[in-house]
């Protein structure tokens, strides 16, 4: 039986009250009434999360927010002295112990958890203390893969994020082209896998097949502004990520391939959009 993950199980039995899903092996996990159809009879397979409640499995078809080993902003519900309790969205709250806590939590704020199965204890527990920045071996990507991220805090190299639920990686200030706010979402573009096995992270593809993007970006600016855009290859990085929310480097492609496609007129210290006549 795979505590904290979503998985296959057969109806071994059912009464009154709900139904004993079975694995291969033959450990059950129980799953109330009000989680199955009328017309679930013994032998279906059915797709359910698997946890722990007052010492014994049960299991439910809602989707929580994060299984064992991801990571999911979560919301207090109770804060005690001994831990916290949060909404990973089922029908049972996620304990955080009190030492799993890098800061007190309070009700009602929100958190970055990291979902884990503590051997010690033999239960699923949610933790806020995690590294950042971790070393890797064997990622599941490639330079350029689309990924979605949850940003988690700002440092002295830029922004620390997760990716896909399950990796912390890094957004290098130099890449931030557009105000970011902790525990928001955002798409990312993995930028490098370092031989140290870090992370780094782009939000913003890179190279000539992704310009389709930037140049929309563009020609949408151009019809808001009257056709006039006071930015040109010679303008700062600063104005262009300001204005734009995007590179130089990204400017200039998009700019070049408008160019080229006759959409607009490049001049010295601004652009301009051309019209049919």
């Amino acid at each position: 039986m795979n505590i904290g993950k979503t998985q296959l199980l057969k109806i071994a039995e059912k009464n009154y009250s709900g139904f004993f899903l079975e694995d291969e092996n033959g450990e059950r996990a129980f799953l109330p009434k009000i989680f199955a159809t009328e017309s679930a009879e013994i032998g279906d397979e059915m797709e359910v999360f698997v946890y722990q409640d007052d010492d014994r499995l049960k299991a439910t078809t809602e989707k929580p927010n994060a299984e064992v080993g991801q990571f999911a902003v979560m919301s207090c519900v109770q804060s005690l002295p001994s831990g916290a309790f949060m909404d990973w969205g089922i029908i049972k709250d996620l304990f955080i112990p009190y030492k799993q806590q890098k800061q007190k939590i309070v009700e009602g704020k929100r958190y970055l958890v990291h979902v884990y199965f503590d051997e010690s204890v033999g239960l699923i527990t949610g933790t806020t203390r995690f590294k950042r920045n971790p070393t890797y071996e064997d990622l599941p990507f490639r330079k350029g893969d689309k990924v979605q991220l949850i940003l988690m805090g700002e440092g002295e190299l830029g922004w620390n994020v997760v990716i896909n639920q399950q990796y912390i990686g890094l957004v290098y200030g130099s890449d931030v082209y557009k105000k970011l706010f902790p525990l928001s979402e955002e798409v990312g573009y993995i930028k490098a896998i370092r031989e140290d096995g870090k992370i780094d992270v782009s939000l913003q593809p890179e190279g000539y097949e992704n310009n389709d993007e930037f140049q929309q970006i563009i020609l949408d600016r151009l019809e808001q502004n009257y056709g006039l855009l006071y930015l040109s290859d010679k303008s700062e990085p600063e104005e262009i990520k300001q204005e734009l929310q995007m590179s130089k480097k990204n400017f200039k492609k998009a700019i070049g391939g408008l160019y080229r496609d006759k959409k607009i007129e490049i001049l010295d210290d601004k652009i301009r959009l051309i019209t049919e006549d």
